[in-house]
């Protein structure tokens, strides 16, 4: 875990073809890291990636016309978030879901599961993960069958969640924003979509969009906090030099740092956001 406030930039971040057949026509993806395991972890991009011991935050991207190669299995959940384009989610017993923009997949540990893009547009996905997994542990199968699992592939549909004004001042004037979340932290941790949110004990997953012109109130948290810009641009509000972020640039900030991003343009500015290691969180409330 970083010790300090980090800007990772998109520009920074060399795409990684490292992935099973990723070179391979059908096959074609490619990968980065803005959060990664050190080293021995899956980590594609550890000269630049905050490392953390907790969690990882990467990008994927596929071409119209691919897929992931037969299906995989990790031994940490891993959660996909839709920035563009379209996936057929796959699984190993033929259960389908389609997801599209904003929409999220929650794939338990030791789950099968693959995507393809379906549609006329390339994908860019979020990838997450709510521990580090060590590098060449996650596995490969192919062929068509099935392959039965104790939990299955769950899709959190972005128009099934109510946007959440409840946040500090959120309704007035230079702090219009609201929130939701596709994977909440344990019970009686925030949670802007009871009921409808994934649950996980390590890692929780949403979305904030500020208004133009608005900011988010000044706050800290007992545990990291990793943003990625999705749509628009920002400005990072906090001790230290101003920090500029554009489309796919991500900042995180480590735990109890005083921190908030103002909307520097003229649409709405979409921000992901992840919370990690929050057992911090159960041992603050205690």
């Amino acid at each position: 875990m970083s010790n300090s406030v980090r800007t990772i930039r998109n520009k920074d971040l060399a795409p990684t073809w490292t992935v099973k057949q990723a070179k391979e026509p059908g096959f074609m993806r490619s990968l980065i890291t803005w959060v990664g395991g050190p080293e021995g972890y899956i980590n594609t991009n550890p000269e630049v990636a905050v490392i953390s011991q907790s969690a990882a935050v990467g990008l994927m991207r596929m071409a119209v016309g691919n897929r992931q190669a037969g299906v995989h299995i990790h031994s940490i959940t891993e959660i996909y978030v839709i920035l563009k384009g379209e996936v057929e989610s796959f699984d190993g017993v033929g259960n389908v879901h389609r997801a599209g923009p904003l929409d999220c997949l929650y794939i338990p540990a030791g789950v099968p599961h693959a995507v393809r893009t379906v549609g006329d547009t390339d994908l860019e996905l979020i990838w997450l993960h709510d521990a580090v997994e060590k590098v060449g542990v996650s596995v490969y199968l192919d062929g068509p069958g099935p392959f039965p699992a104790d939990d299955e592939v769950k899709l959190i549909r972005f128009i099934d969640l109510a946007p959440d004004w409840s946040g500090p001042k959120a309704k007035e004037g230079g702090h219009l924003r609201w929130s939701a979340n596709w994977v909440a932290g344990p019970a009686g941790a925030p949670n802007h979509n009871e009921g409808k949110a994934v649950v996980n004990s390590r890692l929780a997953v949403g979305v904030t969009v500020i208004s133009p012109g608005n900011s988010h109130v000044s706050h800290a948290h007992p545990y990291p906090e990793t943003y990625v810009v999705m749509r628009g641009s920002a400005v990072a509000i906090q001790d230290g030099p101003t920090v500029e972020l554009g489309r796919l640039d991500a900042i995180y900030f480590p735990p109890e740092t005083q921190h908030a991003l103002r909307n520097s343009g003229d649409e709405p500015l979409y921000l992901l956001w992840v919370h990690e290691d929050l057992a911090r969180w159960n041992k603050a409330v205690r």
